[in-house]
């Protein structure tokens, strides 16, 4: 198991966290824990970016191979599950509950307890993953193999028996991730993702390559599944080997007794709920989406509910095309959001752990700046570009003009909500420091809630907008909510110079919009760019836009001496210029 060495490592980690007292007047902003944090968050950006990238990629191909329609919703049905439990358990709820006992037990008890604690846990989330896999398969199964099923259902339910096992290897995979990050490593699992995506690419181009275009796509998505199993365990073997490259051994262990398990339980289901808002919301989205299209009902446009006949709002492929907008929006929020709300974490929970009040709002006031500085121009930005970068992405093979113009009605939607689901990121981080796990259980339950009513009353005359509307909405309810019970708890948060940082950044970005919006105007008068030569146009059109945008944002910042500008690795360099 884990020797000397790791141990003094953590031990030095821990002291790095307890930073300078809180009383030091001379202590330096720049020597502060939570400083490190935003390096952190820049690492982990660029990082998620590269594997970002990929997943465009990996878009592209399924999209051009396999379509948006019907097999293609079918097989997100299946995909969807263990992506939920991955946001709930690995990136949510245990990642927030485990990594700051984690960090505790090795500091009071040394390094080989927290191992074993972190052995004890992965045990644990095997037998409960094993459990949903074996209940979840035999519930399935019979529907499958039913005659009563109808075709696109009995696929749908394959495609969800099928990846089941992919949730216990992808909650592994983010659990080790939480280990190795205790240890300041977040290389591998910031390109994890990268293997499942250059997996996926293989399985849908394979069938064609191999066998034939005319192959049914019913049968290619087959592939696609088994290449997500293959690319689940390798990313737990890219994982297992970043731990030991630290000193973390790998293993199971059945000692019920170890030192903090008790405190990562207890709080756990409620910390799930806490976390699972915006992911349960999604989730809810995708299941109208099916059964309020063609797709939940054989094809037929009408369904009988409770004696009468419904006619659905939507058209056959809704989920398909839901799911393109859900990974519009999802690519900042990954990029951006996930990476600084991780990196801040670990400090934050230091800084409760020492009663460090002062310090805790110090690093909430830094993460919501360098967020919003970052999320208000993406937001503004996203909603423009969205029909280029869909039509980059997604056009052409079996995608139609009328798919993408689908996709990128509810894709603004959800875009207009980014900065609140990255903002509610890292409010639900300050409430897990605090150890209060009931307080955001209680917002999530009210969010999800209201998702749901605003779901059943907007899809009727928004269709797949309405669905991506309610869960932007729901997103910003729960930061509302959750910064007034803040202000409450906390006393005042420092928000007034925040307020003025945010006017900044509206009006920088009102600047960007003008200016990139202008620019694409302009080269979509041109001939050889016109929506006849739709795909060259976005091709081209898309990284001009982009390029425009950064540069206006960018100057814009800089000509209203906007500190945050400094620690924005793309725009860094004018923050230097305006420095001299």
């Amino acid at each position: 198991m884990a020797n000397a060495t790791p141990d003094d490592r953590t031990s030095s980690v821990a002291q790095r966290d307890a930073g300078p007292a809180p009383t030091d007047p001379t202590a330096r902003p720049s020597n502060r824990p939570g400083e490190s944090f935003i390096g952190h968050a820049n690492l982990m950006s660029r990082l998620t970016l590269v594997s970002r990238v990929f997943g465009l990629l990996r878009d592209k191909a399924c999209s051009y191979y396999l379509g948006v329609g019907t097999d293609w919703s079918a097989f997100w049905m299946g995909f969807q599950f263990p992506n939920l439990f991955r946001r709930i358990f690995g990136e949510g709820a245990l990642n927030a509950v485990f990594l700051p006992v984690y960090k505790r037990v090795g500091r009071d008890h040394g390094q080989p307890a927290a191992d074993l604690l972190a052995r004890v846990v992965a045990t644990l989330l095997v037998m409960m993953f094993a459990v949903i896999i074996i209940l979840g398969d035999a519930v399935l199964v019979p529907a499958i193999f039913s005659p009563h099923t109808l075709p696109a259902n009995r696929l749908a339910a394959a495609m969800i028996a099928l990846m089941l096992p992919y949730s216990l290897l992808i909650c592994l995979t983010a659990f080790f991730a939480t280990v190795a990050s205790a240890h300041e490593r977040f290389a591998a699992q910031s390109l994890a993702p990268v293997i499942v995506n250059i997996l996926m690419i293989l399985g849908a181009a394979l069938p064609v390559w191999l066998f034939t275009s005319a192959y049914p796509i019913s049968q290619r998505v087959f592939w696609v599944a088994g290449a997500v199993l293959v690319a689940g365990m390798l990313q737990v073997m890219l994982m297992a080997v970043s731990l030991r490259r630290v000193g973390v051994g790998i293993g199971t262990s059945w000692n019920w007794r170890a030192a903090g398990l008790r405190d990562v339980l207890v709080p756990m289901l409620p910390m799930i709920i806490g976390f699972s808002a915006v992911q349960l919301n999604t989730f809810m989205d995708s299941q109208i989406a099916w059964w309020l299209s063609p797709d939940g009902h054989g094809g037929k446009m009408v369904f009988l509910f409770l004696g009468q006949h419904v006619h659905v709002p939507m058209l056959a492929g809704a989920l398909g095309k839901l799911s393109v907008a859900q990974r519009i929006y999802l690519l900042p929020v990954g990029v951006f959001g996930v990476a600084t709300a991780t990196a801040v974490f670990p400090k934050m929970s230091a800084a409760a752990a020492m009663g460090d009040t002062a310090e805790l709002k110090r690093l909430l006031q830094q993460a919501l700046r360098k967020s919003l500085f970052i999320s208000v121009p993406t937001t503004i930005g996203m909603i423009l570009i969205a029909p280029l970068l869909i039509t980059a992405i997604y056009f052409g093979g079996r995608v139609t003009a009328g798919d993408v113009a689908r996709a990128v009605w509810a894709a603004r939607w959800f875009c207009a909500g980014i900065w609140a689901f990255e903002l509610q990121m890292i409010l639900l981080r300050v409430f897990y420091a605090l150890r209060d796990v009931r307080t955001p259980m209680r917002v999530a339950v009210a969010m999800v809630a209201l998702n749901f009513t605003l779901n059943l009353s907007l899809v009727w005359f928004m269709q797949e907008g309405g669905l991506a509307a309610s869960t932007s909405l729901a997103a910003i309810g729960q930061c509302g909510l959750l910064l007034f019970i803040l202000r409450r708890r906390l006393g005042r948060l420092g928000l007034a110079s925040l307020c003025t940082m945010l006017a900044k950044a509206l009006f920088c970005g009102g600047i960007m919009l003008l200016a990139a919006g202008s620019v694409d105007k302009g080269l979509s008068a041109l001939s050889w760019l016109s929506p006849e030569h739709r795909l060259l146009g976005a091709w081209v059109r898309l990284p001009v836009t982009v390029l425009v945008a950064l540069l206006a944002y960018g100057v814009s910042a800089r000509l209203m001496a906007m500190e945050e500008l400094q620690h924005v690795p793309i725009l860094r360099w004018l923050s230097r210029h305006q420095d001299t």
